[in-house]
Parts: C-alpha cells; structure tokens; sequence
C-alpha cells in the first residue's frame, strides 16, 4: 500500500487541538454536540467502534453528493482510500487531521472513503516519555513493521509479512485500534506454545487491544502481503492542557 506519511514529527501537543474550543475543567472532556459528524451528516458518517478512548467512523461522500457542514471534535488518525471506488482499500493515505469544523461539499468531486480514528484525551497532557522494551515492536529492527505516523498521542505501526514468512518475535506495548482492510489466512504463536488461526478477511475491520500484547509471533499462510495497522494510544495524565481558541 502507498502511504505518504512515511514518519510523521512529534507535534507541540498545543497544536493537536480542534481549533475553536476553549478551555474545560480537567480533561478527557470534549463531547460531541448537535453539530457533530455523525448528528448532522449521518448519511455520510458511521460509527464502527467507540469507547471511552477512541470512536472510529467510516465515513463515505460519493461523486456529486451533498455532505452538510460538520464539526469534528477530536483529532484523528485520517485513513483515505486512494485507490479507485471498485478496488477498497487498496491504496491509502495516512495522516493527522487536527478535526474541528468542516465545511462539506456542495457536490463532491470525488468518490470519498476515509476511516478516521479519533482519540478522544487530546485535552490530557502526555504523560512522561518511558524507555520501552527491548521487544517492543519498532525496537526489534524489522523492516517491515515501521512507523508510519507519530505524535504525543498515538504511534501508528504498519504491519507487513510477505507470503510465506513469519514475523520476528515481539510485543506491543501500548493499547491499540487495529486496522485490517483485507488479510490472507494465518497462524498466530504465543511462546507458551498456544496457536491460533485466522481465515482469510475479504473486507474492512478494525478491532481494539485494550492492553499491551504479550511475546508473539504471525505467519503469513497465503500467496498476498498480510498488511495490518496498529494506532497504538500512548499514555495520557489527567492534567489538562491549554486548548487553542483561534
């Protein structure tokens, strides 16, 4: 898959803000309200998945379409589908969008189909910066899991294993919103020994690691790049920070 944001710097954490929102008391705070994605274009946004530290939302503008204006109030992690209408997911561009208001399209140039993570306590400041272990995931070295997007709030994995192979030993450190697009069959080790089989996956899903991910190991079983994405969720305090109001 072609992804643009080979690795994204780490943003001052005044910026990740929505702009426009004023300061609350405490945080984890910032609530959706009538002007909302999914209350005032519920035509064009879905939510797949929510919970207290992400809601996920596929959202679709087809060529030509009215998309009502629309606030989004966290920032997300921005998947857009590049590649052409008849081929899903096939190619995708991967960035930080600061949410916040959106205008919509009077008739939109384009078919449209983003998927955007959005993290819900970009009101918390990060929380201090830890050595990670040695088995974590982007400490082993393996060219083909590399950081795709990085900030205070998230670490963005891409996950690649060609056909055939098996991927080093290695954990994950962090809570996680796993993205799959597509999967060929395969087999997934613990070392204690357990294996696990998946069947092949034709079409989107994501799934959420509440927690950090034991010594593991995936094989790829099919003749196709198994590719998944882990936006991985860095610890946050509860200490609020200052919110932009321009």
């Amino acid at each position: 898959m072609n992804r643009s944001c080979v690795l994204c710097s780490l943003t001052f954490v005044t910026l990740l803000l929505p702009a426009g929102l004023q300061a609350a008391t405490g945080c984890g705070v910032i609530k959706p309200d009538s002007t909302d994605a999914v209350a005032a274009a519920p035509e064009h946004h879905k939510v797949i998945l929510e919970n207290d530290a992400v809601r996920v939302l596929e959202a679709r503008v087809p060529l030509h379409s009215h998309e009502p204006p629309h606030t989004h109030p966290w920032p997300s992690v921005f998947f857009e589908q590049t590649s052409p209408l008849n081929e899903p997911w096939k190619t995708v561009n991967i960035r930080w969008s600061q949410g916040g208001p959106s205008k919509g399209f009077e008739s939109s140039d384009r078919d449209r189909h983003n998927l955007l993570i959005e993290i819900k306590d970009v009101d918390c400041q990060p929380a201090p910066a830890v050595d990670l272990p040695d088995t974590d995931a982007v400490k082993i070295h393996d060219p083909n899991m590399t950081v795709v997007l990085e900030n205070a709030y998230v670490r963005v994995l891409s996950v690649r294993i060609p056909p055939g192979e098996k991927e080093p030993w290695h954990t994950h450190t962090w809570p996680a919103v796993v993205v799959y697009f597509s999967l060929p069959p395969s087999q997934r080790f613990l070392k204690d020994g357990k294996k696990t089989a998946r069947a092949e996956l034709k079409e989107l899903q994501v799934t959420y690691d509440p927690s950090s991910q034991p010594l593991h190991s995936v094989e790829n079983l099919g003749k196709v790049p198994y590719q998944a994405y882990r936006v991985e969720l860095k610890p946050t305090t509860s200490v609020a920070i200052a919110k932009s109001t321009q």
